[in-house]
């Protein structure tokens, strides 16, 4: 694999939230950019400039990383979006309780 690192990815199975807070998550050791390509994100990754870290990062690591920061916010969110009922729930039994 050779760079830029390019990934499309289908917009159902992955927010745009879920794929900004990714691409922030790896600003550090990547540069990427996000764009729209037939109904499609389309990410392309560059490694970041040799002064910000000291080991750059290969291709292959690089698609497994952004990859693996994907796939961990996109569960976030799906965690977040299941126990919303939950957390509303802890709350107001919260505030029950400090109120008596």
């Amino acid at each position: 694999m050779t760079w830029p690192v390019t990934l499309l990815l289908d917009p159902t199975l992955y927010s745009l939230s879920c794929v900004q807070r990714a691409i922030y998550s790896l600003a550090d050791r990547l540069v990427i950019q996000l764009k729209t390509s037939d109904g499609e994100w389309c990410i392309e990754a560059l490694p970041a400039p040799q002064d910000c870290i000291s080991l750059q990062p290969s291709p292959d690591v690089a698609r497994a990383l952004l990859l693996q920061q994907l796939n961990d916010f996109a569960l976030r969110e799906r965690i977040q979006q299941e126990t919303v009922g939950l957390r509303e729930l802890l709350v107001k039994a919260a505030l029950n309780g400090c109120v008596r």
